[in-house]
């Protein structure tokens, strides 16, 4: 019979933080330039330790997602030769890896590859590194040098690496509330950022003082300085962001309760303009599309279609109202009409399909559609009119297949038709009314993260975009491992264990 006040003692345990202490100690004494850092880092060791066996292990996937649109500042960067350059989010992302490999020993947990989804992005990859391979790692463009691997390993491999890991590492509904809090406490900073950049874009330039980081404020650095891009170097992962946070938020604003909530609202109504001021006309359209998914799906019950019509109505009589600023080219005032980009999209489309009359089945290498480019404007009785300087293509699917050929944009297909599919076996499974977080609505919410990254693909290689592919990936891992989780036990009894210890 268990006696109370005894306590388990890891022999194991106590003697592995005896001889780190006295390693760190002995290390101090040998050379005194250590201090106090190396005792400062056996601090962060014990918390790292301590984070693995005890905490929440799927938060790493989330800090390093949202460190890209934090800590991703320019002149924080270590040079190696030979290497990619290592950045502040990747080494959070080696830490992550490593915290949950150790979180898998210690806790004993199965690590799975049971999904054919798992085994499509597999093989997606490979064919990739392949291509790459043969190909070159190195693009012969030197504005694009680091396409191949840069594309591959930040946009591609590292997303699919941490899906994988947080498949295998959902439990319990109460990661969701995780993650979309982590989400909600920086769009507060992201809406932030993005108003002041619009409030100095349209003339009131002391704005850009009160932004932190100033290296933000570096016009050299990235693109779209001239529009609200948030942290990033681009506006374009500003707007997926907040086209995910807003029906994230409309999810969370009916799952809870409180001062959280009403603050929640606050945030809601400040996304619309923030989406505005980031200038990007795939982020109205996703949000449109977002926006009837949401009502058709997530509000069937509650008025849906009434609220649909509604909408239409609202963003019709908008139209009307500022149909002068819709008609005009100054991205600031509302203007759609500017035809650069168009005709841009239309000259890579031709492009494209050189490339793919070449090369139908392989293409012309993962990541090299410049160097590709470059090759068929040398050629001018071939293609006439062609702008100057390097353009990249600018869909997802156009550039696969251009660079992998169709057997890479079949694969491309696959990976997506597969996580669309776990989440229709999710909804499913899912029964109508349940009142966690864990319900057909966050499935919606996922569709809508889908829909939002597949209009946006559709208007910019989103393999140029890691904080993007970072986001969808990992919720989408989510996604999966609840279909897991369902498979054998009832939605209810993954509710009760939300009060498992993570």
């Amino acid at each position: 019979m268990p006696t109370i006040g005894q306590q388990k003692v890891d022999t194991l345990t106590i003697t592995a933080v005896f001889i780190a202490v006295a390693a760190t100690a002995a290390l101090s004494l040998a050379w005194p330039v250590l201090m106090p850092w190396s005792f400062l880092g056996l601090g962060a060791a014990a918390l790292f330790f301590y984070w693995v066996s005890r905490w929440e292990i799927s938060l790493w996937a989330w800090v390093w997602v949202l460190s890209y649109g934090l800590l991703n500042w320019p002149n924080w960067r270590i040079e190696v030769t030979g290497f990619f350059n290592m950045t502040v989010p990747r080494f959070i992302f080696v830490a992550a890896v490593l915290a949950f490999l150790l979180h898998f020993m210690l806790r004993r947990r199965p690590v799975r590859f049971d999904r054919g989804l798992l085994w499509a992005m597999l093989f997606l990859t490979a064919y990739c590194a392949v291509s790459a391979t043969l190909t070159g790692w190195v693009a012969q463009t030197p504005e694009v040098r680091a396409a191949p691997y840069f594309r591959f390993l930040s946009a591609m491999l590292f997303p699919f690496i941490m899906f994988f890991l947080v498949y295998n590492s959902t439990r319990n509904e109460r990661q969701i509330h995780w993650a979309l809090l982590l989400l909600s406490i920086y769009g507060w900073y992201a809406i932030y950022i993005g108003y002041l950049q619009y409030t100095a874009i349209i003339g009131f330039g002391q704005a850009r003082s009160l932004i932190w980081p100033a290296c933000i404020n570096d016009s050299t650095v990235g693109i779209h300085f001239d529009r609200a891009r948030g942290a990033f170097g681009a506006a374009g992962p500003q707007s997926v962001l907040l086209v995910v946070l807003f029906y994230a938020d409309l999810l969370l604003i009916r799952k809870i309760r409180g001062l959280y909530r009403a603050a929640l609202i606050v945030q809601a109504a400040l996304i619309p303009p923030a989406i505005f001021f980031t200038g990007i006309r795939a982020a109205y359209l996703a949000f449109a599309l977002c926006g009837i998914v949401w009502c058709l799906w997530a509000s069937r019950r509650r008025f849906g279609g009434v609220k649909l019509a509604l909408a239409s109505l609202a963003v019709l009589v908008a139209a009307v109202m500022l149909w002068g600023n819709l008609t005009q080219t100054k991205r600031q005032t509302g203007g759609v009409a500017q035809r650069e980009p168009i005709v841009a999209r239309y000259i890579l489309l031709k492009q494209t399909w050189e490339m793919v009359k070449q090369r139908p089945l392989t293409g012309v290498g993962f990541g090299h559609f410049v160097d590709a480019q470059q090759a068929i404007r040398r050629d001018p009785s071939r293609l006439v009119g062609l702008s100057t300087g390097v353009l990249v293509e600018h869909n997802l699917f156009l550039n696969m297949v251009a660079e992998t050929g169709i057997i890479g944009l079949a694969g491309s297909l696959l990976v997506f038709w597969l996580v669309y599919r776990q989440s229709v076996q999710l909804y499913r499974k899912l029964p109508e009314g349940v009142t966690g977080i864990l319900s057909r609505e966050f499935v919606v919410l996922f569709w809508i993260v889908l829909v939002n990254y597949l209009t946006t693909a559709m208007f910019r290689d989103t393999l140029w975009a890691i904080f993007s592919n970072g986001m969808f990936w990992s919720l989408a891992g989510l996604v999966a491992g609840y279909n897991r989780l369902l498979e054998p036990h009832a939605a209810n009894s993954l509710a009760d264990a939300s009060a498992v210890p993570g």
